[in-house]
C-alpha cells in the first residue's frame, strides 16, 4: 500500500486561453477543477495506473467539501480518509496560454494547521500500514518538527517513506532518520544543499540521509542515485502541460519500486509518466497508453565524471 500525505491541499482550478495577456479579459476555451495539492496528484496518477493509494486529506470549510467531493467522484481507486480543519481549504489556479505554452499561477497560501486538526491526522499517520509513505508539498512551519518526530516513528517501525517536500522540511527529517526516497527538482535540491551540477546534487542528498536520491531538472531529464550508483535520465519531448508532471513522476517511481524494479528502471518509468502528463490537461491526468511507447524513448545513461 502506498499512503499519500499532504498537509496542503487545494482544489486546482485550470483555465486554458487562447493568448493570455497581463490586465486583459479571459474567457477560457477549456476549464478543469480537480481536487489537488501535490499528495493529492500522486494519488491519481497512481490510480491511473492501476495501484491502490489511501490519502490522508486535511480540509475544511466549502472549499474543502468541494474537493471532497470531486475526490469521491473520481473513484474508487483513490481511498482516503477526511480531517477537518475548520478552515477553508485553498484554490490553486493556472492559467495555460495555449499559443506560447506559458503557464500564470496564482497559488493561495496554505491555511494554519489547528491543532485539533493536527491531533486527529498524527492518529491516523500513527495507523499507516507497512508500506510507503509518500510525503509531498509544503509543510505548515509550525508543524515541521512535530512532523519529523512521526516520520522517525514510523520509520523505526518499517514502513518506507519517499519525500517531495521543500528544504525546511528536508532539515528536519534527514538528520533525524533519513528517508527511503528523496525526490525534488532542482530548484528544491539546491536550496537544500547548495548549487552543484545535478548528479552532485542527488550525492548530496545521499550524504544527508537519503537512501535513495532523484532530482529532476524539467525538459533537461533528472538524475537518480542509490547505492548501485547515479543513473541521467533524458526523455522525449514533451507537450506544454507541466502542472503536476512531477508529482506523476513520483508515482510511476514509487509503483517501480514496490514491484522491486532497480531505480534505473523505475526512473525510465518515472520520466515516462512525467512526459504523458505533459500531454494533457490537468495535474495527474494521462493517456496510459502513451506510456509503452514513450518509455522506448526515454534515454537512461550512467551518470559519471561531472
Amino acid at each position: 500500500m502506498i499512503t499519500c500525505l499532504g498537509l496542503a491541499p487545494a482544489l486546482d482550478i485550470t483555465y486554458g486561453v487562447s493568448s493570455a495577456q497581463l490586465g486583459g479579459l479571459h474567457r477560457p476555451e477549456w476549464q478543469l477543477s480537480l481536487p489537488g495539492g501535490k499528495a493529492l496528484n500522486v494519488a491519481r496518477a497512481l490510480s491511473a495506473l492501476g495501484a491502490a493509494s489511501h490519502s490522508l486529506v486535511p480540509v475544511g470549510g466549502p472549499t474543502g467539501t468541494d474537493l471532497l467531493n470531486r475526490l469521491a467522484a473520481e473513484g474508487t481507486g483513490i481511498g482516503f480518509e477526511a480531517i477537518d480543519t475548520g478552515v477553508d481549504t485553498r484554490r490553486c489556479i493556472t492559467i495555460v496560454d495555449e499559443s506560447t505554452g506559458e503557464l500564470t499561477e496564482i497559488y493561495e497560501h496554505a491555511p494554519p494547521l489547528p491543532d485539533a486538526a493536527w491531533g486527529e491526522l498524527v492518529e491516523r499517520l500513527r495507523a499507516v500500514p507497512d508500506g510507503w509513505l509518500a510525503v509531498s508539498g509544503s509543510v505548515p512551519s509550525h508543524r515541521v518538527d512535530s512532523l519529523a518526530a512521526e516520520l522517525a516513528l514510523l520509520s523505526d517501525r518499517g514502513v518506507s517513506v519517499a519525500l517531495d517536500v521543500t528544504r525546511e522540511v528536508l532539515e528536519a527529517v534527514l538528520p533525524l532518520c533519513g528517508a527511503d526516497l528523496v525526490k525534488v527538482n532542482r530548484l528544491e535540491a539546491t536550496d537544500a544543499v547548495g548549487d552543484a551540477p545535478v548528479p552532485e546534487l542527488a550525492e548530496r542528498l545521499r550524504e544527508r540521509g537519503a537512501r535513495t536520491a532523484v532530482v529532476t531538472d524539467g525538459a533537461d531529464g533528472s538524475v537518480g542515485a542509490d547505492q548501485h550508483g547515479h543513473w541521467r535520465v533524458r526523455p522525449s519531448r514533451g507537450g506544454i502541460y507541466t502542472v503536476g508532471a512531477g508529482d506523476s513522476f513520483l508515482a510511476g517511481l514509487l509503483l517501480r519500486l514496490t514491484e522491486g524494479a532497480p531505480l534505473d528502471r523505475a526512473l525510465r518509468t518515472a520520466a515516462a509518466i512525467a512526459a504523458a502528463n505533459t500531454e494533457t490537461p490537468g495535474a495527474a491526468v494521462f493517456d496510459t497508453t502513451r506510456i509503452p511507447p514513450l518509455e522506448e524513448s526515454v534515454s537512461v545513461s550512467r551518470a559519471t565524471g561531472w
